[in-house]
């Protein structure tokens, strides 16, 4: 079956253009390999205009519903591994073998967690080790954790845990926070969170799993124990089908125009992959940006008709 749209991605930008592309007839279909991307895993999202407080997973759900109920079909749990074009028809492979053509192809990735770079660190993960609070917070109940980062996720994944857990140090390595004031002020009144500015974990050491880290902080290295490490040290671009379709990228964000179009032709990318909306990295922008990509589609399809 040939598509007018492929979106590939399913968090806010991919199910917002999928949203819009429907009320414009567009005959499309969404793709995504985590139903409702890395959005999912925030703890509350105190900024979204319609919501005074909600988790991540809450507001992807209403914004899948809206997508659905408008007639998008979405395909969950599928990741795409092979982009290729055959004249004027994009032909896209998924990993449990799936093909589809599309005359246009929306990349609405998003982005994937950062990771420490340090020893024995893909050997404690799920042992201890963790990249979402949201998550795993429940297996460390009246336990001791730690927190790695300083901005938004950092600062509110020490917030939720704090909630669970008997203690939380938030490691921090520079000498303050990059987080929103209102998130900040919460931490900074919190007694069951320790703050450690200028503090970098340096080792992981456990026998089966994680029992302790070893982290610099002023010059000095010191020992704590913690019966779980969370790991918020911000994401990168999920581009990793740039190289098959020659996208120009920018410091490894996706190069996009003011109407959300990339230097290929009939190819699109919207949300946090992106290099538009001042690197603003939001739900509200993300949505934005799917909406503004799906106009321009639109215009696309309209006049090769």
């Amino acid at each position: 079956m040939i598509y007018d749209l492929i979106i590939i991605g399913t968090g806010p930008a991919g199910l917002t253009a999928s949203i819009y592309a429907s009320r414009y007839k567009i005959k499309h279909l969404v793709i995504g390999e985590v139903p409702g991307g890395l959005i999912t895993e925030a703890h509350s999202i105190c900024n979204f205009p319609t919501e005074i407080s909600i988790s991540g997973f809450d507001l992807m759900e209403k914004i899948q519903n809206n997508a659905l109920h408008l007639g998008a079909e979405v395909l969950n749990m599928e990741k795409i591994v092979k982009v290729e074009k055959d004249g004027e028809i994009f032909k896209l492979y998924t990993e449990s073998q799936k093909e589809f053509g599309a005359k246009t192809i929306l990349l609405a990735t998003g982005t994937k967690h950062k990771r420490l770079s340090i020893e024995n660190e893909e050997k404690y993960l799920g042992k201890g080790l963790a990249y979402c609070a949201t998550c795993d917070a429940m297996f460390f109940k009246e336990k001791v954790v730690g927190v790695i980062g300083s901005g938004n996720s950092a600062l509110t994944a020490a917030l939720y845990l704090a909630e669970v857990a008997k203690k939380v140090y938030l490691m921090v390595r520079s000498e303050s926070f990059k987080g929103e004031i209102a998130w900040v002020d919460q931490v900074n009144k919190n007694e069951k969170i320790e703050v450690m500015f200028k503090s970098q974990v340096k080792k992981l050491l456990g026998e089966t799993k994680l029992e302790e880290v070893i982290i610099e902080k002023n010059d000095n290295e010191e020992k704590i124990k913690l019966d779980g490490l969370f790991v918020e040290i911000g994401t990168d671009p999920e581009n990793f089908l740039s190289d098959q379709l020659k996208v120009e990228l920018d410091r490894d964000f996706i190069k996009v125009d003011s109407t959300q179009k990339t230097n290929v032709n009939g190819v699109w990318a919207a949300g946090d992959s992106t290099t538009n909306s001042n690197f603003f990295r939001q739900v509200i922008t993300a949505c934005s940006e799917g909406a503004v990509a799906a106009y321009d589609i639109f215009s696309y399809l309209q006049k090769k008709k």
